[in-house]
């Protein structure tokens, strides 16, 4: 085994969101959100987060642009295999990265089917279809891997995902979330809000009303791409990003 994740408690900055559903989305997350690792001297290192999506046949890891800035190669990256402890490399998947020549997006498709199978036993991958469209919302849950809840005990990198509640709103161009120095449990207890490096590239949901008998609908938004303590969290919008990928990959 190489990879461990831990359970979480979900935050919250500013909702108000109740403790039932807030525990609900998260169990619905917990299987979506997924932590990018990258080949370091030998080693399993986190990187970024993501989201797989479902393209037809094709099966897409969406996350943002800017995490090969540092030269990290898309044969570097791999993807754990949900609790079994294992590592997918993207190597051995055939890959090929697609990236928005303005926005801060990336996706990367998954060339073996095989591989993809694979993933897909792992983790929940929503249909491509949900990210054509931005509904209207006011709060947002944003779902990732950050560096400051990972720690390596031998061999094996335990992860803790945040999954935080948060108002926001899209404003030129951006989806701009607020974040806070502190978050309040959903047991209720006040704690410092986690440094959100190595969430870049997770998915910030809106949490659409529903009626006729649903809670709530998780609709994509906007891939995080930057964060500020006290201030907010910047997500790219996805729906632009979508309708280039379909032509690309039609």
């Amino acid at each position: 085994m190489t990879w461990a994740r831990l359970d979480t408690d979900p935050l919250d900055i500013d909702s108000g969101v109740g403790a039932l559903r807030a525990r609900a989305i998260a169990a619905a997350l917990e299987r979506v959100a997924v932590p990018i690792l990258a080949l370091r001297n030998g080693r399993a290192e986190p990187l970024a987060s993501g989201a797989l999506y479902v393209f037809g046949t094709c099966l897409l890891l969406l996350t943002c642009r800017h995490l090969f800035d540092d030269g990290a190669s898309v044969g570097d990256l791999g993807l754990p295999l949900g609790a079994s402890g294992r590592i997918l490399w993207l190597r051995e998947v055939r890959p090929r990265v697609l990236v928005d020549p303005i926005a801060d997006l990336a996706a990367i498709r998954i060339g073996s089917r095989a591989s993809a199978g694979l993933l897909r036993r792992h983790w929940h991958a929503a249909p491509f279809d949900s990210l054509g469209s931005e509904g209207q919302a006011r709060l947002y849950v944003l779902a990732g891997f950050p560096y400051s809840q990972m720690r390596r005990v031998g061999a094996v990198l335990h992860a803790k995902p945040t999954v935080v509640f948060a108002r926001g709103e899209l404003a030129g161009g951006q989806l701009r979330v607020s974040y806070g120095r502190t978050a309040r449990r959903i047991d209720g207890l006040e704690i410092h809000a986690p440094a959100l490096d190595g969430v870049s590239g997770a998915t910030l949901w809106a949490v659409i009303e529903e009626r006729g008998g649903v809670d709530c609908v998780l609709q994509p938004a906007a891939i995080q791409s930057s964060f500020k303590h006290d201030a907010y969290v910047k997500g790219e919008p996805v729906g632009g990003f979508s309708r280039l990928l379909r032509a690309r990959l039609a």
